[in-house]
């Protein structure tokens, strides 16, 4: 065979085998280089257990002489042409580095040179070469193909599930997340939060927790530090608990206004029982009283009526309010004027619970604003301040300021009393909450004073807050429209 014969089909060998895809591929074309230069009447490719992979005109049996001929091949790296009746058998062992991937086997009348055995043999390391990489390359698709499966089956399951889950790197990127975070729209505060989530479960690597209020909606978010690949990570776990905290938020409601009907049924009870008391001494044992017992049972029946009166009123109020009905009749008047009349008619409670009202601002501050509602506020606060006193205080007082900042007024209404737990501040304004019952502190009251104060300031289109500690004292603070010139 002429030189550029030889190379024309060495070179469109290596083609083939370096464009073959599968491994049926590379030995159909090992199969036709063989039948090249080899006149064969069959030829047959063993698997690297010596059965047959692939024949090409008719298949054979293998004898157990002829395969422990093939073995003594494989393991001598050599090929062998053996006698067979009146055809040789070529041997061609696909080798490479001691790793056994086949073995070719030709049936021909003719005997292989040296020369063309050489060629033969290279030609099978080459495809050797090629076939364990084919075969590597199978293996790595079918893995692929199983890790991806895999992925798509566990994408669809975190799919289906209706919390919101993704995992970040270190550096507050996404690295994977479910359908669900993906379309769901965050606000720029929300994710802001997130991102402040993951950072610091990254520095505590440990899990963190966060309760996030959007719109009318409460997200219940669970961070916790994972490793993949030795990188760490943080699993990100966001649940809408709205159902929950609103069951939660009714429960509490019902027990509130349980305890409320409680609470009115026995304010209602007190003085109605006083009333009825005296009311019956003074029909059954008429003629035995004296004038002065007459007219302190009187009194007595009268400030209680009176106490009714208010309760009733504060009722409906609290169902005016609430039902949005009350109208201010505002008119403008000395704030400072009105304090201190205030204080006047509270001066006997003062004095029972041994409490000193103090009022630092002796100039007039004129504010237009509904004179009735706004007593009913100041009236409120003192009170609670004269009430919640702590027994064992010395020194107890209720003091006010009222300052003219612009066009604001603001009224401080201050004590040294029992004070208030940060966890409860903005629940005192609620309805239904009564802060004596949970801190076990026994006080008179509805428990709709401060949910009235508020809406009636508010209604002004003011604002108030306070700033509390349990065991110093309570600040209440009142801002107001001026409402008029200075």
């Amino acid at each position: 065979m002429s030189y550029h014969r030889l190379y024309s089909l060495l070179s469109s060998f290596i083609r083939e085998i370096m464009n073959a895809t599968e491994p049926e591929l590379l030995l159909d074309a090992l199969m036709r280089i063989f039948e090249r230069f080899v006149d064969c009447e069959r030829i047959v490719v063993l698997d690297r257990d010596f059965n047959i992979k692939k024949a090409k005109n008719g298949t054979v049996q293998l004898d157990e002489q002829l395969r422990m001929m093939i073995r003594w091949v494989v393991d001598s790296h050599s090929p062998m042409s053996l006698p067979q009746g009146d055809t040789l058998v070529h041997i061609f062992p696909l080798v490479k580095a001691n790793k056994v991937l086949g073995v070719l086997m030709a049936w021909s009348k003719d005997e292989v040179v040296v020369e063309t055995s050489e060629l033969l043999r290279t030609f099978a390391f080459l495809s050797a070469i090629v076939l364990e990489n084919l075969e590597l390359y199978s293996s790595l698709q079918v893995q692929h193909r199983a890790v991806e499966g895999t992925k798509n089956y566990m994408q669809r399951i975190l799919d289906s599930f209706p919390q919101l889950i993704a995992v970040f790197d270190e550096d507050a990127r996404i690295v994977f997340a479910n359908s669900g975070y993906l379309k769901f729209s965050f606000s720029e505060e929300f994710a802001s939060k997130i991102v402040q989530l993951v950072q610091k479960t990254f520095l505590a690597n440990s899990r963190q927790t966060l309760e996030i209020e959007e719109g009318s909606n409460f997200y219940s978010i669970v961070a916790e530090p994972i490793e993949h690949e030795g990188r760490p990570q943080v699993l990100l776990v966001i649940a809408d608990v709205t159902n929950t905290k609103e069951v939660e938020r009714l429960k509490a409601i019902d027990q509130l206004k349980t305890e409320f009907v409680a609470n009115i049924s026995h304010e209602l009870k007190t003085p109605l029982a006083a009333i009825k008391a005296y009311a019956e001494t003074i029909l059954t044992s008429m003629e035995m009283l004296d004038q002065q017992t007459l007219n302190e049972f009187v009194q007595i029946i009268y400030r209680e009526s009176q106490h009714l009166e208010s309760i009733l009123e504060e009722l409906l109020d609290f169902s005016k309010l609430e039902q949005k009905t009350l109208v201010l009749e505002k008119t403008t008047f000395d704030l400072t004027g009105l304090v201190r009349e205030t204080m006047k008619s509270l001066e006997e409670l003062a004095r029972s619970k041994q409490v000193r009202l103090e009022l630092l601002t002796r100039e007039p501050v004129l504010v237009r604003a509904d004179q009735k509602r706004l007593r009913q506020v100041v009236m409120n606060l003192l009170s609670n301040g004269v009430k919640y006193s702590k027994e064992n205080e010395s020194d107890k007082y209720v003091r006010v300021k009222i300052e003219r900042k612009d066009d604001k007024v603001l009224l401080e209404v201050s004590d040294n009393g029992i004070g208030i737990p940060k966890e409860y501040h903005q629940k005192v304004f609620e309805r239904f909450f009564r802060l004596g019952t949970v801190m076990d502190y026994r006080v008179e009251g509805t428990g709709l004073g401060l949910t009235i104060a508020k809406q009636i300031v508010e209604l002004h289109g003011g604002r108030i807050w306070l700033e509390s500690e349990p065991g110093v004292g309570t600040t209440v603070y009142v801002e107001l429209p001026a409402g008029v010139e200075r």
